[in-house]
């Protein structure tokens, strides 16, 4: 199977994500730098310094705001926080529409390209062993757009893994908001968008 690139696979599930109202969580390191870069948005929630946490606090804005999320993370960010599974599935199971997305390139890219140990790990099958309602691998960009906008209108707990590929192009800048302004800049939307919703 073709690997899909990095940034295209983000702008796919960003697309999806506008079109369903969603908010996005994207885990740290390079895909929170490409997403910030090509599709910066008021819904979307960076995870800096915050290596693995994205799925656990995704599930928990879920349930406390009843909205779509999709979180969307690496390899190395979904190794190291296994435990993010079975507490995202546990969480939002049957409340609201989630949809966990892995970009596995097999590699810590953003801290030179060590290899991770993505090779030895059946996600599609962790995520089913954790309790998600769904979960599959998809082949190409516009499959995860489509495999996205499907979750999201089934209001399941879906899990997506996609194979991507090492980024070779010129490296998307830092995320160029500071952690406490994400979480300002986020929670005011937030409020504003619940504010218009109870006009």
């Amino acid at each position: 199977m073709t690997a899909v690139g990095r940034d295209e696979a983000l702008l796919a599930v960003v697309d999806a994500a506008n079109g369903r109202d969603a908010y996005v969580f994207v885990g740290n390191g390079n895909n929170a730098r490409a997403m910030s870069s090509l599709a910066d948005r008021p819904k979307n929630f960076y995870m800096v310094g915050s290596m693995s946490l994205g799925p656990s606090l995704a599930a928990g804005f879920a349930v406390r705001s009843s909205a779509p999320v999709v979180v969307v993370e690496g390899d190395g960010n979904a190794l190291m926080g296994l435990s993010g599974f079975p507490v995202a599935a546990r969480a939002v199971a049957g409340k609201t529409p989630f949809v966990h997305v892995v970009l596995d390139n097999k590699v810590y890219e953003t801290t030179g390209a060590q290899r991770t140990l993505s090779d030895g790990v059946d996600f599609v099958r962790v995520a089913l062993g954790a309790g998600y309602r769904a979960a599959r691998e998809v082949g190409t960009a516009e499959e995860l757009r489509a495999a996205v906008e499907e979750a999201l209108a089934s209001g399941e707990c879906t899990f997506l893994y996609v194979v991507t590929g090492r980024d070779t192009a010129a490296q998307h800048p830092r995320v160029p908001y500071h952690p406490r302004d994400i979480r300002t800049q986020f929670t005011a939307h937030v409020r504003d968008a619940a504010s218009r919703a109870d006009a």
